[in-house]
C-alpha cells in the first residue's frame, strides 16, 4: 500500500502538473467560433487590423518594406504609409498564418488565434523556466498561472500586435535561456533565444537589460567580497580596481548586451533603409516613421499633461491590475478593470510575498529574479513618453513579472517550511482560477454588437476587395466618420488598394477608380455590389465636376437646409454639409469651426468631457472642393453618437467672426431613451429639493430639473441658480463679498424637451454646499416660481 502511494506520488510530482497546466491552456480555445474570444470582438482591435494590413502588404515585390497601405497625394502620386518600428519577424510569422486563407473574416481569425498560441507559449516557456528555477513543477505551475491570468493578460491574449501576447512569448523564450544559462552556463542558446525574442518585438529588450544590470551588480558584490581580505596598499587596490574592470568588459553580461544591440541595430537599420528607399529623391531621417517614433517616445519633451506623480501611480496600478486575477469579484470594466479596493488588496498581497521571497532569495538566482520583477519598468521609464499615456493600458502586460517573480520565491519558502502539499493545493487551485478567468473573458461581450457588424462589413469588404485590388480607391467620408471603420481598420480591408488621401476631397475623386459609400444609391451612380449588405462599390467617373454635381443635387433636392447663414448647411446621413452659390475664392477663405454638443458627455473622448463637446475644426481647402459651376462644397462626417447641439461658423484668424449658426438635430430613439433613463433615475432618487412648476432633484453632483407635462413655451425665461457654500473662502474671490455662486443659465442649448417632458442638467461646484436658491423668470420680465433647498447638515 505504502509503495503504491509512492507511486502516485511520484506520479502527481512528474506529471499532474504539466496535464493541469495543458488543461488550463485548453480553456482559453473552450470559447471560440461565435462565443467567448471571438465573440467580444471580430477585429478585437485597431492594433490587430493595422499589423494585419503591415503583414498582408509584405511581399518580395515590396522588397519586404513594412507599411499599412498605399496612398494618395494631392498630386495624384501614391505614396506609402510606412510603419516599420517593429522587428519584421512578427509581421512575418502573421504573414505565415494568414496566407492560406482567402477572406477578411478568416485571415483575422487565423492571426488571432497565432497570437492566443504565442500566448499559450509564453505561459509554457515561463513554466518551463520557474519550474528550472525553482527545482518544483508544483511551483512553477502556481506562480506562472496565477500570474497570467490577470484581465491585462488575457484580454490582450489574441491581439494581433508586437505589443502584446507575441511580444510577451519572445520575453519569456528569453527568460528561459537566462534561466538555463544561469544554471548550466549555455552561453550560446541565451544568445539564440534572445536574438529570435528581438525578431518579434523590442520589449524583452527591457528585460536583457535588466538582466545585465543585476548580472553585473553581482559579478561585482561577489569580487568585492573575495577582495575583503586584501591590504589597503594604493598599488593592490589600483590593480584590483583594472582586474575588476577587465572582469567586467569580459562578462558574459556585457558580450550578451553587444550583441543583442548589434542585432537589432541590424533590424532597425534594414526597417530605416526600406523607408528611405521609399522616398523618392530622399534620404532624410526625420522623414522616416521609425526614427520618428524612436525620438517621440525616449528623447522628445514630454507630452503637455505629463506628470511624474501621475506617471509612477499609473505604472503602479498596471503592476497591481497585472497580479490580480480575473476571476476574482473586485473589478470594474473597460477601460478601469482593477478596482481601487482590489488593488489594496492586491498590493498587501504582494507584500506579504515579497517578504517570503525575500528569505528564498537570499541563497540562489537573485539577479534573475529581480530582472523578472523589474524589467516592466525598465522599459516603461526610457519610453515615458509613450507608456505615460492612460489609452496604452496593454503596458500593463509586460509587468506579468512582478507577480510571477513575487510568487514563485514565495511559493518556494512555502515548499520549504511546510512541504510539497500546500504547494500543490495552491497550484490546483491556481489551474482553477486561471480557467474561471478565461471563461469569465470569454463571456466578455462588451463589443458583441460592434462585432456583428464588423462580420457584416467584412464580408461587404470581401466581394469589394475582388473588384479593387491594385486599383486606386476612394472612400466616402461617411465610412470613416463612424467609431466602427477608422483609418488602421479600412487599410486592412483595402489592402493591396490604393487609398485616396483624407477620404476623399473631389479632385481625388477624379484620379480613382472606384468609390466606396454607405449610400445604396450614391449620387445617382449604380452600385458595383448591389449584394453587400452594408458598404457598397461604385465606379468613379474620371471628372470631378461630376461629383460635385450629382452630390449637390442629392443633397439639395432631399429637403430645406437646416440653417442658412454664410453657407446653406444641410444635415443628411449623418453628414453635415456646406454649400454656398454663387461662390468667390474669398468665401473659402479662413477657418471654419464645428462644436458637436452630445446627448451624453459619457459619448464624447476623455479629453474633450470637461469642455462638453467635440472640436472638428478644420480649413475648407482640406475637406470641400474646389468651386465647379460657380457653387463650391464641404461635407463633415459627424460623429456617431445622438447629437443634441451642433454650432459652426467661420473666422479669419486673427479677425473677428464672419458667421455663425447653430443646428439642433432631431432626437433620435437612443437620445430619446438616454433622457428617459436619466429622467425616471432623478424622479425614483426620491423627493425633490424643491416641487414646483420645474422639480429640482440632487444626483451625482448635479441638479436636475424636470416638468411633465411640458411644452417648449414652458422652457422659456431665464433660470437662476445661486449656490451659497459652507465655507465663503471656497468662493472665487470676486464672489465672495456677494457670499454665493450666481449660476444664472437658458434653458437652451443644454435643455431638452422630449415628448411632453422639458429636463435640463446642471453640474454643482465641488465645495461643500449649504444651501441653494433656484428659479426661473418669464421672458418679459417677472418671476414664474422660485424655491430654496438646504443642502448642508
Amino acid at each position: 500500500m505504502f509503495a503504491f502511494r509512492s507511486d502516485w506520488a511520484d506520479w502527481a510530482r512528474g506529471r499532474l502538473p504539466p496535464a493541469l497546466l495543458i488543461l488550463a491552456l485548453a480553456s482559453l480555445f473552450a470559447f471560440g467560433g461565435d462565443m467567448g474570444y471571438f465573440k467580444r470582438s471580430a477585429v478585437h482591435s485597431e492594433n490587430s487590423a493595422k499589423n494585419l494590413a503591415i503583414a498582408m502588404n509584405l511581399s518580395p515585390s515590396e522588397n519586404f518594406r513594412l507599411f499599412k497601405a498605399r496612398r494618395l497625394n494631392l498630386d495624384g502620386s501614391p505614396y506609402y504609409v510606412l510603419y516599420g518600428r517593429f522587428p519584421i519577424g512578427g509581421t512575418a510569422l502573421i504573414k505565415l498564418a494568414i496566407s492560406p486563407f482567402e477572406t477578411l473574416s478568416a485571415k483575422m481569425a487565423a492571426a488571432r488565434t497565432l497570437a492566443a498560441l504565442m500566448f499559450c507559449g509564453a505561459i509554457v516557456f515561463a513554466y518551463l523556466a520557474v519550474a528550472r528555477l525553482a527545482g518544483s513543477r508544483w511551483v512553477a505551475l502556481a506562480a506562472v498561472l496565477i500570474a497570467f491570468s490577470s484581465y491585462y493578460a488575457l484580454y490582450y491574449s489574441d491581439e494581433v500586435s508586437n505589443e502584446s501576447a507575441m511580444d510577451i512569448f519572445g520575453i519569456m523564450l528569453a527568460f528561459h535561456g537566462m534561466a538555463v544559462f544561469v544554471q548550466e552556463g549555455r552561453f550560446r542558446q541565451l544568445v539564440i533565444k534572445s536574438c529570435a525574442a528581438l525578431l518579434i518585438g523590442w520589449h524583452v529588450y527591457a528585460l536583457i537589460l535588466a538582466f545585465i544590470v543585476f548580472g553585473l551588480a553581482r559579478e561585482v558584490a561577489e569580487y568585492l567580497r573575495r577582495r575583503s581580505d586584501s591590504t589597503d596598499d594604493s598599488g593592490a587596490r589600483r590593480k584590483s580596481i583594472i582586474s575588476l574592470a577587465a572582469a567586467l568588459v569580459l562578462s558574459r553580461h556585457v558580450a550578451l548586451g553587444a550583441i543583442t544591440a548589434l542585432f537589432g541595430i541590424a533590424i532597425l537599420g534594414a526597417n530605416l533603409a526600406g523607408e528611405l528607399r521609399a522616398y523618392e529623391g530622399g534620404d532624410s531621417r526625420e522623414r522616416a516613421p521609425s526614427w520618428q517614433s524612436a525620438l517621440r517616445r525616449t528623447v522628445e519633451s514630454p507630452p503637455p499633461d505629463w506628470d511624474s506623480r501621475l506617471f509612477a501611480s499609473r505604472q503602479l496600478f498596471r503592476a497591481g491590475g497585472a497580479a490580480l486575477p480575473y476571476a476574482l469579484p473586485w473589478k470594474r470594466g473597460y477601460p478601469e478593470p482593477v478596482s481601487p479596493p482590489a488593488l489594496w488588496v492586491i498590493f498587501g498581497g504582494l507584500a506579504v510575498c515579497g517578504a517570503l521571497a525575500g528569505a528564498a532569495l537570499a541563497r540562489r538566482h537573485r539577479a534573475l529574479w529581480a530582472a523578472l520583477a523589474l524589467f516592466g519598468f525598465f522599459w516603461a521609464i526610457p519610453v515615458r513618453n509613450n507608456t505615460f499615456s492612460e489609452w496604452r493600458d496593454f503596458e500593463a502586460v509586460f509587468y506579468v513579472g512582478v507577480p510571477l517573480a513575487l510568487f514563485a520565491p514565495a511559493l518556494i519558502r512555502m515548499r520549504e517550511r511546510w512541504g510539497v502539499r500546500p504547494v500543490a493545493a495552491a497550484a490546483i487551485g491556481a489551474a482553477v482560477v486561471f480557467a474561471i478567468s478565461a471563461f469569465q473573458m470569454g463571456r466578455l461581450d462588451e463589443d458583441a454588437q460592434i462585432a456583428e457588424t464588423q462580420r457584416a462589413e467584412m464580408a461587404d469588404y470581401d466581394a469589394i476587395r475582388e473588384k479593387t485590388r491594385g486599383a486606386v480607391v476612394a472612400v466616402s467620408p461617411e465610412i470613416t466618420g463612424g467609431e466602427l471603420v477608422n483609418s488602421d481598420i479600412l487599410e486592412y480591408y483595402l489592402a493591396g488598394s490604393v487609398l485616396a488621401e483624407n477620404g476623399p476631397t473631389f479632385p481625388q475623386m477624379g484620379r480613382s477608380d472606384f468609390v466606396i459609400s454607405r449610400h445604396r444609391e450614391y449620387n445617382g451612380f449604380a452600385s458595383l455590389t448591389p449584394e453587400n449588405r452594408r458598404v457598397f462599390l461604385y465606379a468613379a467617373p474620371r471628372d470631378p465636376a461630376d461629383w460635385h454635381r450629382a452630390e449637390r443635387r442629392r443633397v439639395e433636392s432631399s429637403g430645406e437646409p437646416a440653417a442658412r447663414s454664410g453657407f446653406d448647411l444641410y444635415l443628411r446621413g449623418g453628414e453635415l454639409y456646406y454649400i454656398k452659390d454663387p461662390c468667390a475664392e474669398e468665401d473659402r477663405a479662413g477657418r471654419f469651426f464645428l462644436s458637436v454638443h452630445p446627448v451624453n458627455a459619457a459619448d464624447l473622448p476623455a479629453h474633450r468631457r470637461e469642455i462638453g463637446h467635440d472640436n472638428l475644426n478644420t480649413e475648407f481647402a482640406e475637406r470641400g472642393t474646389p468651386v465647379f459651376d460657380g457653387a463650391c462644397m464641404m461635407k463633415r462626417p459627424l460623429p456617431d453618437y445622438p447629437v443634441r447641439l451642433i454650432e459652426t461658423g467661420q473666422w479669419q484668424p486673427g479677425e473677428d467672426e464672419i458667421w455663425r449658426a447653430a443646428i439642433t438635430p432631431s432626437l433620435t430613439k437612443r437620445s430619446v431613451r438616454y433622457y428617459d433613463e436619466v429622467y425616471e433615475s432623478a424622479r425614483a432618487s426620491g423627493e425633490p429639493l424643491i416641487r414646483s412648476d420645474f422639480d429640482v432633484h440632487m444626483q451625482d453632483g448635479a441638479l436636475i430639473y424636470t416638468r411633465e407635462p411640458c411644452a417648449e413655451d414652458d422652457a422659456l425665461g431665464r433660470f437662476f441658480l445661486s449656490v451659497h457654500p459652507v465655507n465663503v473662502a471656497d468662493l472665487p474671490a470676486h464672489r465672495r463679498a456677494l457670499g454665493h455662486d450666481g449660476l444664472n443659465f437658458d434653458f437652451s442649448p443644454d435643455g431638452v424637451v422630449f415628448g411632453d417632458r422639458c429636463m435640463i442638467r446642471r453640474e454643482l461646484p465641488t465645495y461643500e454646499i449649504d444651501k441653494i436658491v433656484t428659479g426661473q423668470d418669464a421672458p418679459g420680465g417677472g418671476r414664474l416660481w422660485s424655491g430654496e433647498a438646504a443642502i448642508g447638515e
